[in-house]
């Protein structure tokens, strides 16, 4: 499954995205695309 998620500060990295999803379940991977 993958999860889109808009407006992410361009400081995040993708351990903190992967951290805040754990709380939840197991996380395979987690990785942040900027546009920019």
């Amino acid at each position: 499954m993958n999860i889109y998620v808009a407006n992410i500060s361009y400081q995040a990295k993708d351990a903190d995205l992967l951290e805040l999803f754990e709380q939840y379940g197991e996380v395979s991977s987690a990785k942040i695309i900027m546009d920019r």
